[in-house]
């Protein structure tokens, strides 16, 4: 797998991106993170974290290093990544990743993110998982997520990150989202793994997908948000 090609897929679909993807549940954001913090919202995408944690009365600086996807972005949004992240030493309180850790895991981005954090600051790395129990779930995984785009990395069992941080915690939540066929197959495409194959790969996935999914009008997408703190040494 191109793991570039894949990281730099999103940018072509920023507008199904902002649209399609799931929010995060609020009791995970305020499990993780302190009232009012100021926080460094690294790999911020579109800015779908950044504006929930605006709306929920933190002071954010989004990274973004895509430009059409930086467009999208509320506030203050600033070019960069986890390997240059554009702020001050000891600058903030929390520095957040949604659904991004998987694209700048280890080293220098750990590095970098305790660099820019205050001491006891927070490293918290968040994610929505399809909640694979659902058996009709699983089956759709195994087929868009076939050619996996984070490879050996499990968000699912993050224990470490690295050195300058102390133990990981970990909390999951139980949450789902309501699709019909038509908005479950534009979440597909909002995928780096759509996103990059061709026109006859992309036709094929999208009718193996529409076989599988339950035929009502209206289904639950279940998830389970999986949330870690890592705490500045």
């Amino acid at each position: 797998m191109d793991f570039a090609a894949h990281a730099a897929s999103f940018g072509a679909a920023a507008d199904l991106y902002d649209r399609i993807r799931p929010r995060y549940p609020r009791a995970a954001l305020e499990w993780a993170i302190p009232e009012k913090s100021e926080i460094c919202d690294l790999g911020a995408g579109t800015g779908i974290l950044t504006r929930q944690l605006l709306d929920l009365g933190h002071t954010v600086t989004a990274v973004e290093p895509d430009a059409k996807m930086r467009a999208k972005i509320p506030g203050e949004a600033r070019e960069g990544d986890a390997a240059h992240i554009p702020l001050e030493d000891q600058t903030v309180d929390v520095v957040t990743a949604g659904q991004a850790y998987h694209w700048f895991y280890g080293e220098p981005a750990h590095e970098e993110i305790a660099r820019v954090l205050k001491s006891n600051g927070r490293f918290v790395p968040i994610w929505n998982i399809r909640d694979e129990r659902v058996p009709w779930v699983a089956e759709c995984s195994t087929l868009f997520d076939g050619a996996r785009e984070r490879d050996a990395f499990d968000e699912t069992k993050v224990d470490t990150f690295g050195p300058l941080f102390g133990e990981v915690e970990r909390k999951t939540f139980e949450w789902s989202t309501t699709h019909t066929a038509e908005s479950f197959l534009e979440l597909v495409k909002s995928r780096s793994y759509y996103l990059v194959a061709d026109p006859e790969a992309r036709q094929k996935l999208e009718g193996r997908l529409e076989k599988l999914l339950p035929r009502t009008e209206t289904f639950e997408l279940p998830y389970v948000t999986y949330a870690y703190i890592g705490r500045r040494r």
